[in-house]
Order: structure tokens, then sequence, then C-alpha cells
């Protein structure tokens, strides 16, 4: 029986790509940097990508992304312009940005009282929290696990280690993993890593991208209110 709900942040309750693309559009305007496309949200998505797949295996911080990220963005778009500057914009916006995905705020409203509700994010601490109190989510939740408090990512054993820590502080019945339900949109962080835990997993697919052959969910769903259906 499902007794916890972790949930994802970015592209599960918030939408990070739509941020982006608003950020980006701005951004090009207010430095300078030329027309902005499609492709620079392509570039940037690819290359974001890659590096939050090296901060999930360890082998880049989240600290790295200020002087790699938009120097490495800006190399292969052929731009010259100083990417930790334009990194500090793109997190400044990003730690006020609240664009709801939607149906989270109504996902949120059904399982509450129903469930114990926690996040389940990687990414700055401070940054996640206030993303989630200017979106109006804060409040549903009885625990916030964000990688850089923690101090490892998703989908490492020793993240979900710290959640279920928080999870079962001063419980007498201890919450086990196979209690716990994660639901986000990422296969290497959210599902990879529940699915190694022993925690069930919902895949919210909701730009398309097939699981990989093998690999088994316990749910799929491309709209977050089809949660609803199922627990």
């Amino acid at each position: 029986m499902v007794k916890v709900v972790l949930l994802d942040i970015d592209d599960t309750l918030l939408d990070f790509q739509g941020y982006v693309k608003e950020s980006l559009r701005e951004g090009f305007r207010e430095f300078g940097l030329g027309e902005y496309h499609e492709g620079v949200y392509a570039t940037f998505t690819g290359i974001n990508t890659t590096l939050w797949h090296e901060i999930e295996e360890g082998k880049l911080t989240i600290a790295d992304l200020r002087r790699v990220r938009w120097n490495r963005i800006f190399g292969e778009l052929g731009i010259s312009y100083d990417g930790a500057a334009f990194e500090d914009y793109f997190r400044g916006r990003l730690f006020h940005s609240a664009i709801r995905v939607e149906g989270a705020v109504e996902l949120l409203e059904h399982l509450h009282g129903r469930y114990i509700l926690a996040v389940a994010s990687n990414g700055p601490y401070a940054q996640q929290v206030n993303r989630l109190k200017n979106g109006g989510m804060l409040d549903y939740f009885a625990g916030i696990f964000v990688s850089e408090k923690i101090g490892v990512s998703k989908p490492a054993p020793a993240f979900f280690d710290a959640c279920m820590a928080g999870l079962n502080e001063g419980r007498a019945e201890p919450i086990l993993p196979g209690e716990v339900l994660m639901v986000g949109d990422s296969i290497s962080s959210d599902m990879t890593g529940a699915m190694g835990y022993g925690m069930k997993t919902c895949y919210f697919n909701r730009f398309g991208k097939a699981l990989p052959a093998g690999m088994t969910v316990d749910y799929e769903i491309i709209r977050l209110v089809e949660l609803r259906d199922f627990i």
C-alpha cells in the first residue's frame, strides 16, 4: 500500500521547459545576443541534459554549472559572451520562476490528506523551495528533499537514504521503500533511482519519451491528473 508520494519538481510540478524558453527570449534581447530561435533551445536542452547526467553520476557538481553550462552552450552557438554572467541571470530568473505544469495543483489537492507528500529534486535547495512557494505548492509537502542540501543527487541510493531517513524521523513504525511512490519525468534520475531503491514508480511521460527496452514502471501517465485513477 502506498503511504508516501515523492514528487520531482522540474517538468513534473513546475514547467522548466516553459521557463527556459521565456528566459532565453528575454535574455537574448536584454544582452544583445542576437535573435532567439528554437535552435537555441535545442542546443540548451542537449548540453543541459548531458551536464545533469554528469551531476547524477557524480562527475560534476551543481556549483560547476556556473562556469560550464553557458560557456559550452555559447561556444556551440558561436556566441561570444561571458557564460558565467549569463548563468547568474539565468539562475536569478529561475529562482523566482513558478510556471505550473497543467494539473499540478489539482493533483496535490487530491493527494493531500490521503498520502504523505514530499518533494525529491535535484537542484539548489533555496531555489527549489522558493519556486514551490511562489507556485502556491509549498504547504502541501511534509518533506523537502533536494540534492544540494543532501549532498548527493538522484539516482544515487544515498539520496533516497536521506529521503527515507527524513520521512521516518520520529516515526514509531517505519515507512518502507515499497510504500513510497516516486513520480517524475526523468527516466535516469527518477525512475531508475526509485526502482533501484525498491520504491514504486510513476513515469510522467510528458514529452512522449519512451522507456528503454526492458524497463517497466508501475504507472505511466501523460497528464498529472491521470494519477488520481491509480492511487
